[in-house]
């Protein structure tokens, strides 16, 4: 079988040495380009082939594939060869991961299914056959893998099933800078952040090293070496215009209820309270954020803390969706959600059939029946340690936004002004930590600064009172007569994240020398946070709308040193050009 994959691979072989081959390698995620040679890499492709007639377990796939084999150059492995099918693969506008999504679809299951490829063959020197298992769970993917015979092959290699084994640490601790730390800040205030800034900055890799630097090595959620457990990343696409890629629908088809990556995130999320759970929602302005983000910009609004400390909201999903008795035997939504059943069946027609005839509650029959109660009487709710950052590239490709998600999110631009040394460390906070942050420096525990205020939980003295009013007032001074005029959402928001960094210097404790970063907790500079997350980004227009605010916006910034405010006031200044007939606004 060997020979007939080798055979065939030559066959189906593309040239290599082009920029349009890449290879993710090693838990680095060091990716070899064709074109760039070996630096840095740890093994070396020697044949590289593209199929386009593919199959799994004999069922035609409308995808091409690219399969290779690649020679270890690390020293511990010197010349092993291997077969490599990662999803990472990637052949000019060819992927791996195209494909296994056409398997997901063309096998009829969906992308948590638990699925491994074990065999490979090329029949004809034109077709590529996978042969693979498919289990209800995780649990049943690994009986079938037991019983399977040995196969001493070297093509035998897993493919896009769940890991069951974790990933060891990559270093002991992880080093936060400034940057981190206004975050933290930020998140702490509100778990809802917009992350501006041209395109390769690094927005998207930001949100992830900050899973993986909460993301507890507990075999759990470290058994992916790409992404941590606390960490989801959803590719918002253009045609997005109402909720049902977020929160999911009921099929016209089948009755039953389509359920997203994203509730079962939030679910997920419910099963590790004291970890933040983190979503990108990547390229967030492809599509209007008003239409297919409604829901949750209304429900983040409803946040409340309770007496015991937690932060509770209304539901994102009705709880309808989990007490509807009209789905069909062949579809329980609890499964959907990744929820484990008490008891062994042999699918789910037959889970439904034995939950009919029995006399418990369906929650009795779920591991979980603490959380199928809930989703029942309160529905789907956004957990407290879920924090959402979107990113956002701002050009003609892109929707601008409205005053009502700037005004739900704290806003940060980030920008590349002069590379350093720093760069080449950067890879560091991509992997697991043995010391790990605590969730609670991130997880934002108030909500009204008044009610938190009059149970003492946090002190404000009176001249701090009379500075954030006068503050609030001065700025609403500056902007009256147009429509950015701002409004307690915002005074609310000064005096959680005043208390939110003074926290986070209490928990931090000897962790902040560690860094070598000092947490600026003087309310003066919590001013020009807020200028800076809130105000400016509201401002956007022409030079008769904007520059008579902005101008007395910068006369303020400068004579209160609110510098990183005014750096910008000017910048947007600029924009209207000698002639004053640009436009401008927050966004480069």
């Amino acid at each position: 079988m060997a020979s007939n994959i080798v055979i065939g691979m030559m066959h189906k072989c593309v040239t290599i040495n082009t920029h349009d081959f890449s290879l993710p390698i090693g838990k680095g995620s060091k990716i070899y380009y064709g074109n760039t040679g070996f630096d840095g890499a740890t093994s070396e492709p020697m044949l590289v082939s593209v199929f386009d007639k593919v199959f799994v377990n004999k069922v035609q796939i409308p995808a091409s594939f690219v399969l290779a084999i690649i020679r270890d150059r690390a020293e511990a492995h010197s010349g092993r060869l291997q077969i490599k099918y990662t999803p990472k693969l990637k052949y000019g506008n060819i992927s791996n991961e195209d494909f296994f999504k056409e398997a997901e679809k063309k096998l009829g299951i969906s992308s948590s299914t638990p699925w491994v490829i074990y065999d490979i063959d090329i029949a004809g020197q034109e077709e590529l056959h996978f042969t693979a298992l498919i289990g209800k769970d995780v649990q049943d993917l690994q009986n079938q893998m037991r019983n399977l015979p040995q196969i001493e092959d070297s093509n035998v290699a897993s493919g896009q099933s769940q890991s069951t084994s974790s990933v060891e640490p990559s270093s002991d601790d992880v080093e936060l800078d400034a940057r981190d730390y206004a975050y933290m800040a930020a998140i702490k205030t509100k778990p809802f952040l917009i992350l501006g800034g041209f395109s390769g900055t690094g927005k998207s890799l930001l949100v992830k090293s900050l899973a993986f630097a909460t993301c507890p090595c507990d075999g759990v959620l470290n058994t992916s070496e790409t992404s941590p457990g606390n960490y989801l990343l959803v590719s918002v696409k253009p045609n997005w215009h109402d909720a049902t890629d977020i929160t999911g629908f009921r099929s016209s088809v089948n009755r039953n209820y389509y359920v997203t990556d994203f509730m079962r995130f939030l679910v997920k999320a419910k099963h590790h309270p004291k970890v933040p759970f983190f979503v990108c929602l990547d390229e967030m302005n492809l599509a209007p954020v008003e239409e297919y983000f409604a829901d949750f910009l209304s429900v983040i609004e409803s946040r409340k803390r309770k007496k015991d400390g937690s932060v509770v909201t209304d539901a994102i999903v009705p709880a309808s969706v989990f007490n509807d008795s009209s789905y069909g035997d062949d579809f329980n939504i609890f499964l959907e959600l990744g929820l484990k059943p008490t008891i062994e069946v042999k699918d789910v027609t037959d889970f439904s059939a034995r939950i009919k005839e029995a006399e418990e509650d369906e929650s009795d029959f779920f591991e979980q029946s603490w959380l199928v109660d809930e989703l029942k009487r309160d529905g789907l709710t956004i957990p407290q340690n879920v924090i959402i950052i979107g990113t956002v590239n701002m050009d003609d490709t892109t929707n601008s936004f409205s005053r009502k998600v700037i005004d739900r999110a704290m806003t940060f631009e980030t920008i590349v002004e002069d590379f350093d040394q720093s760069y080449f460390k950067y890879d560091a906070m991509l992997g697991y930590v043995k010391n790990y942050r605590k969730g609670e420096l991130f997880i934002s525990d108030e909500v009204r600064a008044t009610e938190m205020l009059m149970n003492d939980r946090f002190e404000l003295s009176e001249e701090d009172k009379s500075k954030i009013i006068d503050f609030i007032n001065s700025i609403n001074s500056d902007l009256k007569g147009t429509p950015f005029k701002i409004s307690y959402r915002i005074l609310n928001e000064t005096i959680l994240l005043y208390r939110a960094k003074k926290k986070i210097v209490e928990l931090m404790g000897e962790e902040e020398e560690k860094d070598d970063v000092q947490i600026n907790t003087d309310l003066n500079s919590i001013f020009d946070n807020i200028l800076m997350q809130k105000v400016l980004p509201r401002i956007e227009g022409d030079y008769e709308k904007c520059d008579a605010c902005l101008v007395k916006l910068a006369a303020r910034a400068d004579k209160y040193n609110w510098n990183q405010s005014l750096e910008k006031i000017e910048f947007m200044i600029e924009r209207f050009g000698k002639d004053h007939s640009g436009f401008t606004s927050f966004w480069n």
